[in-house]
């Protein structure tokens, strides 16, 4: 924004994810600022997707949900209290709620109160298709040949995808073989074992976010590229017991879009 127009803002949603903004005032907190030495000056108002922030050869530049997430879940079609998982190589679990969750329940789940459009974004980091895409790698062949090859398996062994080694580039069949206690695996039932383990992994995850809420929606929004694999779609159905409602669009681009149409008055 400030290259386009020269001003500076400090925009709400993605400053929210770095710690420092109070999560009941939605403006920086000062006093864990001080705490930490760093100097206050630093950071100024926080400003909110749709709001003006200049002109660029005429054109007017709005703010946007900044962080990427935030756009996202702006984009599925879904009200308050509605869950969501934004399903990429990292997936994101959460719900869409009116006011933040700072028990300490919550924060020993590891859901954090990141900021929405006019709501808080209360969602918690997990694995995603991270261990899909090096597996891809290592077997040279296409996703799409993934999902077929798990279809054809019965193996229903599952592991921790959340397991600090599956964040390691390399090796990460050997990993899987280790964290199920076996040696040898046909390529089927590695794959099977992946997609099963990471839809067990949301359904611990969805336990989790209702428990620390006490909400129980019955649908589970997903965007994103996990959203185009039926079958995981599927086993997620089964794992979290929840309708799975399947956006395979680009949801980040459409949330975007969304608040600059609001802002020019085109919300519908």
């Amino acid at each position: 924004m400030y290259k386009l127009t020269g001003v500076k803002k400090h925009e709400y949603t993605n400053a929210t994810t770095g710690g420092f903004v109070n999560a009941a005032d939605k403006a920086y907190d000062m006093e864990s600022l001080s705490k930490l030495g760093i100097p206050g000056h630093l950071f100024g108002d926080l400003s909110m997707p749709g709001e003006y922030v200049g002109d660029y050869e005429g054109i007017k530049v709005v703010l946007c949900p900044t962080h990427d997430t935030a756009s996202a879940v702006e984009g599925l079609p879904m009200k308050e209290d509605a869950m969501f998982l934004s399903s990429g190589t990292w997936s994101l679990l959460g719900m869409k709620l009116k006011n933040p969750v700072t028990t300490k329940e919550s924060l020993k789940a590891n859901f954090t109160n990141e900021g929405g459009v006019g709501y808080i974004r209360y969602l918690k980091n997990i694995m995603g298709l991270w261990i899909i895409q090096n597996i891809q790698k290592e077997l040279g062949i296409s996703f799409g040949e993934m999902v077929e090859l798990a279809q054809t398996s019965t193996y229903d062994k599952i592991f921790d995808v959340n397991m600090p080694c599956f964040l390691e580039p390399f090796g990460m069949r050997d990993n899987i073989l280790k964290a199920l206690g076996e040696t040898q695996m046909s390529d089927a039932d590695v794959i099977n074992s992946i997609y099963r383990s990471l839809a067990y992994s949301y359904g611990v995850a969805v336990k989790e976010l209702e428990e620390v809420t006490a909400l129980n929606p019955q649908e589970l929004f997903i965007g994103g590229g996990g959203a185009k694999n039926q079958y995981l779609n599927k086993l997620t159905e089964k794992f979290t017991g929840k309708k799975v409602i399947a956006m395979p669009i680009e949801a980040t681009a459409i949330g975007n879009l969304k608040i600059q149409m609001a802002a020019a008055g085109q919300a519908d």
